[in-house]
């Protein structure tokens, strides 16, 4: 039985995808390759995109008192802003008006018309 190939992503589910794994925590870029399902040089072009928009950050940017971690020093784990919450907060709002019956995970809203 073959089995039906989905579509390719855009670069709109990319992002949300992006922001959505990093609003439960800190990770590395190897951890958010597997998790996202992206090739590390894509996902790196997208966490440019994104930290020039400071939607991300990067923890050698850490400028507050309230982040404490384990490695907060390390330089390899990204984090999401405020910024970054509040655009992935819009975009899953903008997901649910257009289809109640889908969430973030499903993407039967913009999967329906993209092919």
């Amino acid at each position: 039985m073959k089995r039906k190939r989905r579509g390719k992503r855009g670069p709109l589910m990319i992002i949300i995808s992006i922001l959505d794994t990093l609003d439960g925590s800190d990770m590395n870029k190897t951890s958010l390759s597997y998790k996202t399902n992206l090739d590390i040089r894509v996902l790196s072009k997208y966490l440019e995109f994104l930290a020039e928009r400071d939607l991300v950050r990067y923890n050698d940017y850490v400028d507050d008192d309230t982040y404490v971690g384990k490695r907060v020093s390390d330089p390899t784990l990204i984090r999401i802003t405020d910024k970054g919450r509040e655009v992935l907060f819009h975009f899953k709002e903008a997901i649910r008006l257009m289809d109640d019956r889908c969430d973030l995970r499903d993407r039967c809203a913009l999967r329906r018309y993209a092919d």
